[in-house]
């Protein structure tokens, strides 16, 4: 008991602190005080926020994953990491931790939001990636069209004005091994404004391997984390509907 009231008086004093904005004082005294408690959960918190306010948010975040490790359910410890990592702007970071928390608080409405602004900008930053691979491709009208049998190879034209549209003469018929031999960045991009992520990572993979650029090796991975949280996304909005179904029988589902 009277290590319990020492431990209670020791959060009273650093609480004061924190409230008195004396940051610097309430650091120093929390790890003096956690040599004395260091299982203490409200401890190591408070040390947390005094390192937060003291802006040394690296250590934040490697205390809070020191207590994620130990303590890896807690809703308190998800929420700032997640948040904490996001507004480092570590996205990919923040949004599994947002993930996992609503895992445990399905309902929690700033995760809701924040997990949808992630994807968003996370998007963006993809498309943003991509769009300085664009390449556009035209036909020289100055030049006389030849006929299709004398045409060594197809062509390939993307029209501005109704969206990316691929016209190839040659071959009516080609498997997927021969576009994929087309292997351009414009081809990869074209794949990607269509949704079809798993055919422009094929290309980027093929590009990587012949290149070795690390360009390429980034957006095959931007486009693995995008299906990786689209995943997510749908499990989470199941287990959203099945929750509600539950609300709605109430005493009668079985």
């Amino acid at each position: 008991m009277a290590n319990f009231q020492s431990e209670r008086e020791q959060l009273i004093l650093l609480e004061n602190l924190l409230k008195q904005k004396q940051f610097a004082d309430g650091l120093a005294y929390a790890e003096k005080v956690l040599q004395q408690f260091p299982s203490s959960f409200h401890l190591k918190f408070l040390k947390v926020n005094f390192l937060k306010e003291l802006g040394k948010i690296d250590l934040a975040l490697q205390a809070l994953l020191e207590m994620y490790a130990r303590f890896g359910d807690n809703i308190l410890i998800l929420k700032e990491l997640a948040d904490l990592n996001f507004q480092q702007k570590k996205y990919p970071e923040s949004l599994l931790f947002y993930n996992k928390l609503l895992f445990l608080d399905s309902f929690n409405m700033h995760a809701q939001e924040r997990v949808k602004q992630i994807n968003d900008l996370l998007e963006d930053d993809v498309s943003a990636q991509l769009s300085d691979t664009k390449v556009e491709m035209r036909h020289d009208d100055t030049k006389p069209v030849a006929k299709p049998e004398s045409m060594p190879a197809p062509e390939i034209s993307f029209a501005e004005t109704s969206g990316p549209e691929v016209v190839v003469a040659g071959k009516p018929h080609l498997d997927q091994e021969q576009e994929l031999n087309f292997e351009t960045e414009s081809a990869a991009e074209l794949y990607f404004k269509q949704g079809l992520f798993n055919e422009s990572m094929a290309i980027y993979k093929k590009l990587f391997e012949k290149t070795g650029k690390t360009d390429y090796f980034l957006k095959i991975k931007a486009i693995l984390l995008l299906q990786n949280n689209e995943k997510k996304g749908l499990i989470i909005e199941k287990l959203l509907r099945f929750l509600e179904l539950i609300q709605q029988r109430g005493s009668q589902f079985v």
